[in-house]
């Protein structure tokens, strides 16, 4: 936490009452600060001649940035007391009427793109004051502001320059000033060599030192004020004597801008003539976006519940109560009159750490005084701890380890790229390991896949102990995960090393099988009557395996079958000469490594004592929760015990649903090998039918939709069709791949009942929805139904999308997206000429969220026109999308006819259940019908015609036959299933 010093004579007099330095102290534990030191009783330094008067140094909590300065901490300490109330801050307009512009030129996005100013006009400075002002800069520059890489303030004598003001980014040869507190005049070259060497300085230097541009602030006669964040220019110096002082703040982040801004202005206003006022700045920025009036003191409004705040702190308050609380910590606050358990609460602009009623409730608990808080909650607090399930496991193996005279080592999680692959004999394909983005050192770049490394190590640094060296960890590792929200998982491995005069191969081999007897697995042998007891629960075997990274014929897979389901563990072995000599160890070296996470399974409960089910960690979301790799579910056991639901009908169905809405959530496919992997148990290959249609009934049912199979992806290119004759599985119509569509009746489905999601916002989201449609619209309305890149770009560019759709998002970008979620695809062709053009044409999701009939849908909202014109429109969209569109306008006239029929029948009984849910089968069934055609490619003409290749890996016709591969294994497996049935 930060410590301030004040003076202790100066801080008294504001408060208007001396204090002994108890109860100082305990005044300021009262408010939440505490007294680290009152130097009064100590000896104090000379300063020009005279002792320093005494000081209080006050440690202030890290998120009151409104404290950091005496100005702040007499304040609040005054309106705590009840000697003033919560300031009015306002903004009021300069004297000639006109505000003080700050222009922001658009080349200042290259370094610090955002900027700020405000005024504080008529304040009169006392020497003790105006080091507070600067020490407050300083403050805010060391802490909030990074050191001033976030953002850098510069203060300015108003009176000796001229607005307008801009803010630009030039050359540094091309600028001139005078520094601060110099001379002589200096380019921003020079001044960069003059304040290399300086204490204070250099250490902002860096921040815009190899930048191509610098930032400067001029005024309207090209006067240099500063040069963020290195130093103000001298011609502005503000002094004892300044009345005017103009504040400009540039920034790389607008938030902490906005927070600074506020912070410095609102302490020091209430030096101005009219206390607690500012004049505003205007801010002209259209290049992002960002011109507006700097700053904002409106004071935010949230909402508090008294239950809340009376529950965390185990008293019974009322609204009025709680308000007269708040107003001692400088908030204004009053019973809401939406809800007695409401109180509106108005947060002032100085405090920035106010994100939660939370935060307000912790400011109730002040006010009230923590020491009168009631001291036990016996009706609150009666849990008791327990370890996780993946900690007590791993106390497991670790506590056998060491019994059998092995010592746990515990490296850094962290290494280096070449110890975690090359020294290994591995190769890095780029999605397995998480790489650090800014190393310090390159012995940190990123974190480890293995364990072995840091074992290796630990044994390198100390090869000056005697041999054998036994040694384990049962630590983490991390993998690159996509498809979970946090895109990386965790792993529990065990592994142990030996290093000795002999290969050791034969201990470690033992050291692996007492781990896996605690474990309680089984061996298996192939040899009769030599398989142990127990073998059909969980049972383990080895097989030689060429890895490596370890000697030929000197290594062996683990192999675990456990619940039915058989998986490769670990491995161990003698590691490989070329191994050594990289970690530079002269004796062989035998390892084990093995993922002990296995052991962790869903089984289902039995009637033994079992503590309550616990979990890893504690899923954010539900893409994450459904992902099934990292976040363990209810139902975690160890093998040999049990805990949990387990892998009934009811919970797959669950699973489904999560993963159902998990993926229709990031727009992803529900894929048939993602529910098999995920939701079905081991050995339950042919309950996929069943599950299914539970699944779909559930989300008919409560959510209001079903899974719809999405069209199958259409062999376009030459690459892909050979592939698929090669499987003989071209005439395959099935594309395992679904989606979420909507069973709400057709009149129903308006924006006033069904809006637009608010993740990440309704404007955005709504905005995408808009233009994906009308991007797919151009391609359906296009000749052949596909459309030029260079069309479409021209398309989104007569409609402004970056600016008015996208909200500054690169239109590139968003196609790529549009790609990637299957909304569209890219086809790449080119002519014997070597020439290539690229067109688009609708992917799988295009076609079944929007189909002709959104289309057809769209272009009647735009045209908007009745009667013959109506007709007309109607005609043209038979012949541009086909007979489909027609359907669509039939269910319309007798969704119409039956909305009629039912506002006419109001005295019927209500329907019953059964009812209701046929009907939303049957709304379901009325959905636009999804087009299955064949868009072809053009086959003639010009540059367009020999061959078309999908923008793809050049490993493609492999993938494209595997997946027809699975395809065609599970077209078996259905097939099998209606034989069974």
């Amino acid at each position: 936490m930060p410590t301030i010093s004040v003076d202790k004579a100066g801080l008294f007099k504001a408060l208007g009452q001396d204090y002994t330095t108890e109860e100082f102290d305990e005044l300021c534990f009262d408010f939440g600060i505490e007294l680290d030191e009152d130097t009064s009783t100590s000896q104090r330094p000379i300063v020009n001649g005279k002792e320093e008067p005494p000081q209080l140094k006050i440690e202030i909590p890290a998120n009151r940035y409104d404290m950091l300065c005496f100005e702040g901490i007499s304040l609040m300490l005054n309106i705590f007391r009840g000697k003033k109330t919560s300031p009015d801050y306002r903004l009021v307009a300069p004297p000639q009427g006109e505000l003080e512009v700050l222009n922001i030129d658009e080349e200042t996005a290259r370094i610090r793109p955002y900027a700020a100013g405000a005024v504080l006009r008529n304040i009169k400075f006392t020497k003790e004051s105006y080091d507070s002002f600067i020490g407050l800069q300083d403050k805010l520059h060391q802490n909030l502001a990074r050191q001033r890489s976030l953002v850098a303030i510069g203060t300015h004598d108003l009176d000796t320059v001229q607005g307008p003001f801009s803010y630009e980014a030039l050359p540094p040869e091309k600028i001139e000033f005078v520094p601060l507190n110099q001379t002589r005049s200096m380019t921003a070259v020079e001044m960069m060599k003059f304040f290399d060497n300086d204490r204070h300085l250099s250490r902002y230097l860096p921040i815009i030192r190899d930048s191509p541009v610098y930032p400067v602030i001029y005024d309207s006669k090209r006067i240099v004020c500063s040069i963020p964040p290195i130093i103000n220019g001298n011609h502005s110096k503000i002094t004892l004597n300044t009345r005017n002082v103009f504040v400009d703040m540039t920034a790389t982040d607008r938030t902490k801008l906005d927070i600074c801004l506020n912070i410095l202005v609102s302490m020091f206003s209430q030096y101005t003539e009219e206390p607690f006022t500012v004049e505003p700045v205007k801010v002209v920025s259209p290049h992002n976006h960002q011109s507006r009036e700097t700053p904002d003191l409106t004071p935010r409004e949230t909402q508090a519940e008294v239950s809340y705040i009376n529950d965390c702190c185990g008293l019974s308050l009322t609204p009025t109560d709680i308000c007269s609380l708040l107003k001692r910590m400088s908030y204004t606050a009053s019973p809401s009159r939406a809800s007695p358990d409401l109180i509106d609460v108005q947060v002032p602009p100085t405090r920035a750490d106010v994100l939660h009623q939370a935060d307000i409730m912790e400011d109730v608990a002040i006010a009230y005084g923590f020491n009168r808080l009631p001291r036990s909650f016996p009706s609150k607090s009666g849990t008791i701890a327990q370890p996780l399930m993946i900690n007590k496991l791993s106390d497991i193996v670790r506590l056998e380890a060491a019994m059998a005279s092995w010592s746990e080592v515990m490296p850094l999680i962290l290494c280096s790229h070449d110890e975690n692959f090359a020294y290994l004999n591995r190769k890095d394909d780029g999605n397995t390991a998480v790489r650090l983005a800014n190393p310090k050192t390159a012995e940190y770049q990123v974190v480890r896949t293995s364990l072995l490394p840091g074992l290796l190590k630990t044994i390198r640094e100390n090869k000056h102990h005697s041999v054998p060296i036994k040694i384990f960890e049962v630590s983490d590792v991390a993998f690159k995960d996509l498809s979970l929200e946090r895109k990386s998982r965790n792993e529990r491995h065990f592994a142990a090393a030996w290093y000795g005069k002999s290969s050791g191969f034969e201990v470690v081999h033992g050291l692996m099988d007492r781990v896996m007897l605690m474990l309680k697995s089984a061996f298996v042998t192939g040899e009769e009557g030599l398989t142990k007891k127990g073998a059909e629960e969980a049972a383990y075997w080895i097989a030689e395996v060429d890895d490596s990274t370890y000697f030929p014929g000197h290594a062996a897979a683990i192999h675990l079958r456990i619940a039915g389901k058989e998986q490769v563990i670990g491995v161990f072995g003698i590691l490989h000469p070329t191994v050594l000599e990289k970690f530079e160890l002269r004796y062989p070296v035998s390892t084990l490594e093995m993922n002990i996470e296995v052991f962790l399974l869903e089984q289902q409960a039995e009637a033994s004592p079992s503590p309550p089910p616990t979990r890893r960690r504690a899923s954010p979301s539900v893409s994450e929760a459904s992902s099934g790799n990292e976040a363990y579910d209810d139902g975690a056991t160890i093998n040999g015990g049990t805990q949990g639901a387990g892998s009934s009908h009811e919970q797959m169905v669950k699973k489904l649903v999560r993963l159902a809405l998990a993926s229709e959530y990031s727009r992803q496919p529900i894929r048939r090998t993602d529910i098999t992997a995920k939701v079905l148990a081991p050995n339950t290959g042919r309950q996929f039918k069943p599950i299914f249609e539970l699944a779909n009934h559930q989300l008919r049912s409560i959510f209001g939709c079903e899974m719809t199979e999405l069209p199958q992806k259409e062999k376009v290119t030459v690459s892909q069709k050979r592939a698929a004759q090669r499987t003989q599985n071209s005439l395959s119509s099935s594309s395992k791949s679904y989606i979420l569509t909507s069973t709400i009746p057709a009149p129903l489905r308006t924006p006033a009942i069904l809006g637009p999601p608010a993740v990440p916002t309704s404007a955005s989201e709504s905005a995408y929805v808009g233009l994906y449609t009308f991007v797919l619209s151009l391609i359906y309305l296009s000749p052949g139904q596909s459309i030029p890149e260079s069309r479409l770009e021209k398309q989104l560019k007569r409609v402004n999308a970056d600016n008015y759709v996208l909200s500054g998002e690169k239109t590139e970008t968003v196609i790529k997206r549009m790609e990637k979620q299957g909304y569209i695809v890219r086809i790449r062709e080119r002519d014997g000429g070597g020439e290539e053009t690229v067109d688009f044409v609708v992917g799988p999701r295009g076609k079944a969220e929007v189909a002709e009939n959104g289309v057809a849908g769209l272009v009647r909202k735009v045209w908007g026109k009745t009667g013959a014109e109506k007709e007309e429109l109607e005609r043209r969209l038979v012949r541009s999308l086909g007979s489909g569109v027609e359907m669509k306008k039939r269910i319309d006239d007798r969704d119409g006819e039956e909305e009629r029929q039912t506002r006419g029948s109001g005295e019927e009984e209500s329907e019953s259940e059964e009812d209701r849910e046929e009907e939303s089968r049957e709304a379901g069934r009325r959905r636009p019908a999804k087009s299955t055609t064949r868009t072809p490619l053009r086959q003639s003409g010009g540059k367009r015609g020999r061959r078309a290749l999908i923008e793809e890996e050049a490993d493609g016709d492999e993938d494209e036959a595997g997946e027809d591969e699975e395809e065609e294994e599970e077209e078996e497996e259905e097939e099998g299933e209606s034989g069974d049935e």
